[in-house]
């Protein structure tokens, strides 16, 4: 699964980049063997910076692409939302269950 994190500009600095990859990545990782690329951007909505916009592109392996938003006062709180939503959506897409850790060690 490759991610990129793009359209940072000036609004937003390499921490900022290594936590949307970060958080994307660990809600998403399960899904690895469906998707092939997904596309991180960023950008401010406001003047002031005081409203962000992180957007999550997944391209599945087969062909099929999802798309989410997520609009936060924080760039943090819209990555942590719009990485949420991709996963349902994905989760929902795929009819993947994924296994928690608990289940594993039932079995």
């Amino acid at each position: 699964m490759k991610i990129a994190v793009t359209e940072l500009g000036r609004a937003f600095g390499r921490q900022t980049r290594a936590y949307a990859e970060y958080r994307v990545f660990s809600t998403l990782a399960r899904f690895g063997d469906v998707m092939s690329e997904v596309e991180v951007t960023l950008a401010p909505l406001t003047v002031d910076g005081s409203t962000t916009r992180c957007r999550v592109v997944v391209m599945l392996a087969g062909g099929d692409c999802l798309r989410v938003s997520a609009r936060a006062r924080h760039v943090y709180d819209a990555i942590n939302r719009a990485a949420r939503r991709i996963s349902d959506d994905v989760r929902r897409h795929t009819d993947v269950v994924p296994h928690s850790h608990d289940d594993m060690q039932e079995r």
